[in-house]
């Protein structure tokens, strides 16, 4: 069974500080890098070293960049259908504080090219079949995210979106995706909890699940949280994590399977009408950057193995928690071997 990722492929520059600068705020760096990253090229690479036969599908520039990116993909043993675009190849820059935490501004470049993403996304899904899983993020545009799905649930492969960053889904839309991957704030952005008001730039509600028409779904009614501070501030007890647990059954009763990342406490996963706690494995992080991306292509790797989902969360985790503990993008992914020693220690 293979993995065939279809997402975002950038060239990083990663500066070092002691902290996140505040808006209007110079902070002198402690040093720099640059290295492959985007979404889909990170998870890509996270379930190659996982052991899965893995597939990319995203858009490069024809420039130096996207030769590098292309090159990075050959060296981990990840067939490349890269489209080439006439945009140049996709830029973040990330900033990383001395605490592990970052912040990250991406030009999106050959990755809002849909047109070239869709063309390759047809080539290599002509092919799949029941035991491929097709894994995608949301940093291309949508269209060239659906497009493949269809073309997968077609041909009974397994769907795993990653869905950020968070946008609006229709309920049509989700009806495509097997498996649902998000962080705690995309949990409760996607589902639309009322968290604290939030508004759009029109001063129109946030609100995530949309009907065919477009008009929203109502979400999961949560009392008492203020805003994503506080759900970060509080991700296991008390009415915080109340508010992303409902999120969370709200977005199962139209996804098969939802898995919500919670950081250092852990993962939640509803599947089947259950719902099961992950514990986090204790590290210290050097730098978050690939945290998700890494869980997520290192989960995909085990389902496409047949791994039940008790089973191929921890394993997600484990991958997750070497990955922090190093840093960069692409490159902080574990190898197997690696994951596998961790997961030993809970044995």
């Amino acid at each position: 069974m293979g993995v065939i990722v279809l997402g975002s492929a950038n060239h990083d520059t990663s500066v070092s500080m002691p902290r996140i600068p505040a808006p209007g705020e110079t902070i002198l760096a402690t040093g720099a890098a640059s290295g492959p990253g985007g979404k889909g090229l990170n998870q890509a690479v996270a379930a190659a070293r996982s052991g899965a036969s893995t597939t990319f599908v995203g858009a490069v520039g024809d420039d130096e960049a996207g030769e590098r990116l292309r090159g990075v993909l050959i060296d981990e043993g990840v067939r490349a259908g890269l489209g080439v675009s006439e945009r140049p190849t996709g830029t973040a820059f990330v900033m990383v504080a001395d605490d592990g935490e970052n912040a990250i501004v991406v030009v999106a470049g050959a990755n809002g090219d849909g047109a070239a993403i869709t063309g390759e996304a047809a080539s290599a899904l002509a092919s799949a079949g029941p035991d491929d899983l097709v894994l995608a993020q949301l940093e291309v545009p949508l269209d060239a995210v659906l497009s493949a799905f269809r073309s997968a649930k077609e041909r009974g492969a397994t769907t795993v979106l990653n869905a950020a960053p968070s946008r609006p889904l229709s309920e049509d839309q989700l009806a495509l995706v097997d498996v649902l991957i998000v962080n705690q704030h995309e949990c409760l952005d996607l589902a639309g909890a009322p968290v604290g008001g939030a508004a759009d730039a029109a001063g129109a509600p946030v609100v995530g699940v949309t009907d065919d028409a477009g008009a929203p779904v109502e979400g999961a009614a949560v009392e008492g949280v203020a805003d994503h501070a506080v759900a970060d501030a509080a991700p296991v007890e008390g009415v915080a994590d109340d508010a992303v647990a409902d999120a969370a059954r709200f977005l199962a009763a139209r996804v098969g399977t939802v898995v919500v990342t919670l950081g250092a406490a852990g993962a939640l996963v509803l599947s089947a009408g259950e719902e099961t706690r992950i514990p986090a494995f204790p590290v210290t992080a050097v730098d978050t950057t690939a945290a998700g991306d890494t869980f997520c292509g290192a989960l995909a790797s085990r389902l496409a193995a047949g791994d039940a989902l008790a089973a191929a969360v921890p394993f997600a985790s484990a991958a997750a928690a070497l990955c922090v503990q190093r840093p960069g993008a692409a490159a902080s992914a574990p190898r197997l071997d690696e994951i596998t020693e961790l997961l030993a220690t809970r044995a």
